[in-house]
């Protein structure tokens, strides 16, 4: 799994701050692979100041973490996100936020600008870009992958990469900075060796601008592109499945827990997704695991709050959901 690791500082709207915690899509996709039994491998650039510990959390609870590295380059890993009663992210202007909400101002967010860049270069390196050299050789062995949202730069090399070794499932969830009309040329490249792709429907909508407004249309016209199945998340937390081989639809539901924390629902639901395809194969199957490990997410806070899950809890979520999904 390639992603981002994340220093994260998060402001509920009910319960109390998290702050200073380890997070990052990467982080919240590997305790989700983790929660079904898998044995994930991570890349990711850090700076040389990310706590040793919190890897070592990852090690421990099964993660292989030899593609982490600490590189030199200046790296921001601050991130934080508050949000609306209505549950909508805010990431800009943390001091506000923090006196609205009457809570202390932490310090280690003196100086914070938002690190969701709103444009991807298309041929130019961030310090957190993955090389291809930041990618163990073993990894290699591997036959499934899934990429986080990183940048263009990254989703551009990882997929021929990873499909050069044993890597014969390979996901990869959209960046907002290129999904967007300007990069319409370069999308048919950057997803024809994936099995899903997964987006919201607000990207999806955005990529398409002036060309359709029909979700369905959309990811039949992606899957045209390459990929098997076309994974989109509505803003009401419905899953819209596409697969191009069986040219079949499916809706599946949020499942009805109370959402405290929308963070890295994504992500656990992305990383959820790939542990359950390996098993049967079944992009159904697959999806429910993924909104399973997505609404374990919601209830708590940071990666590790997956891990906690009641023995035979998971089982059950996934019996309720299996009998909502609705082919269209």
């Amino acid at each position: 799994m390639a992603g981002r690791l994340r220093r994260e500082y998060l402001l509920p709207v009910s319960s109390p701050p998290h702050l200073n915690q380890p997070g990052g899509n990467l982080g919240y996709a590997a305790a989700s692979y983790l929660l079904w039994g898998g044995k994930p491998g991570l890349v990711a650039r850090v700076n040389k100041t990310f706590p040793a510990d919190w890897l070592e959390r990852f090690e421990l609870a099964g993660a292989d973490i030899a593609g982490i590295r600490q590189v030199p380059e200046a790296i921001d890993d601050r991130f934080f996100v508050t949000y609306t009663t209505e549950m909508q992210p805010k990431h800009d202007n943390p001091i506000s936020w923090f006196a609205e909400r009457g809570k202390p101002f932490p310090q280690e967010l003196l100086g914070y600008s938002p690190t969701i860049p709103i444009y991807c270069s298309k041929s130019d390196y961030r310090p957190d870009s993955i090389r291809v050299t930041d990618i163990p050789q073993s990894y290699l062995d591997a036959t499934a992958a899934h990429i986080c949202p990183i940048d263009f730069i990254s989703h551009k090399i990882l997929p021929s990469v990873l499909k050069g070794g044993m890597v014969s499932t390979l996901t990869m969830r959209a960046c907002t900075c290129y999904m967007d009309p300007i990069f319409w040329e370069e999308i048919r490249a950057l997803i024809t060796d994936l099995t899903a792709f997964m987006m919201t429907d607000t990207q999806a909508l955005k990529l398409f601008q002036g060309r359709s407004v029909d979700l369905w249309e959309i990811a039949r016209i992606l899957t045209q592109y390459g990929p098997e199945y076309i994974l989109i998340n509505t803003k009401d937390g419905t899953l819209m499945v596409y697969s191009r081989l069986k040219k079949k639809r499916w809706l599946i539901p949020a499942y009805s827990g109370k959402a405290e924390n929308p963070t890295g629902m994504m992500d656990a639901f992305d990383a959820g997704f790939l542990a359950g395809y390996r098993k049967e194969y079944d992009v159904v199957q697959a999806a429910l695991c993924g909104m399973v490990s997505a609404s374990f997410c919601a209830e708590g806070s940071g990666p590790f709050y997956l891990l906690e899950c009641l023995p035979g809890l998971k089982e059950a979520r996934f019996k309720v959901l299996s009998q909502q999904v609705m082919e269209v």
